[in-house]
């Protein structure tokens, strides 16, 4: 009787033992597989993460580029509106079509694909930007030049001066007889500032017989400038001036009976009538 209840006991101690920890094995299993799911959102949630903030990048990165499109637009147009420059030639009005986003959409490659490709077309729309800017300050730059060496207004700077003697035959001050005067003659105050009417070179500067105190200053296309009479001179042989720029001081040295400047205009190294510059407007 005693070896049967032993048995009995061992056999139901065995299945309670095998049953306990078939139940925790189970348990276990459970709890893994929970743990793994957890592990696998935390992942996905990471990854998810990940990608919102990529997108809010390249969202930002959009809207960086247009506004950097816009600033390139508005200065092109101002430039355009102060240079006086055909408008039509250069297309600083049209603004790329927009792909930043407000919120980040639930199918995350296609919306990051639709970022790239606007991300892409900005930067071809700011080279191109950058291309017309680089003509536009070429054209600005040639239109410069030409405005600078187009001979044009009076040699001299500030109120007060007035046209003496023109340019043809005259009655010689000194002789009283008829002479060609190959000049015009610009009478004023002493010390009132001789400018150049052209950007040029300066070719002769120093004393030259009846001329007295003289700059001359080629222009270019066979054009130069001379100034007369100079009471001082402010420039020096092989200085490059610019358009307006102060050469030298009305005065009356050389064959002179009073304060003036005998401006002449040279083409081809001959004299020609200074009228005509005089009174035409630069551009």
């Amino acid at each position: 009787m005693i070896p049967f209840l032993f048995i009995t006991l061992f056999a139901a101690s065995t299945w309670f033992i095998q049953s306990y920890y078939k139940n925790q094995l189970a348990q276990f299993k459970i709890d893994a597989l929970n743990d793994n799911d957890i592990s696998k959102d935390k992942y996905l949630q990471l990854i998810k993460a990940q990608s919102d903030q990529k997108l809010m990048v390249l969202s930002s990165k959009v809207g960086e580029l247009e506004a950097n499109i816009e600033r390139l637009n508005m200065l092109g147009e101002r430039i355009i509106e102060k240079s006086a420059l055909p408008k039509e030639e250069f297309d600083f009005e049209a603004l790329p079509a927009s792909g930043k986003i407000e919120s980040v959409a639930t199918d995350d490659s296609f919306q990051s694909s639709v970022l790239l490709n606007d991300i892409e077309n900005l930067d071809q729309h700011l080279i191109k930007k950058e291309k017309q800017l680089q003509r536009l300050e070429i054209a600005i730059n040639n239109r410069h030049l030409l405005d600078e060496l187009y001979i044009s207004g009076r040699p001299v700077k500030g109120k007060g001066s007035w046209i003496s003697s023109l340019y043809g035959t005259r009655k010689d001050p000194f002789s009283g007889k008829l002479r060609s005067h190959r000049g015009v003659d610009i009478a004023g105050p002493a010390g009132m500032p001789l400018i150049a009417t052209a950007a040029g070179v300066v070719v002769e500067a120093g004393q030259r017989g009846g001329y007295g105190l003289m700059v001359e200053i080629q222009h270019g296309n066979g054009l130069a400038t001379r100034y007369a009479h100079a009471i001082e001179l402010t420039v020096k042989v092989g200085e490059i001036v610019s358009k307006g720029q102060q050469v030298a001081v009305m005065g009356s040295t050389g064959r002179s009976t009073g304060p003036h400047i005998h401006y002449e205009v040279l083409k081809n190294d001959r004299q020609v009538d200074p009228d005509y510059y005089i009174h035409r407007v630069a551009g």
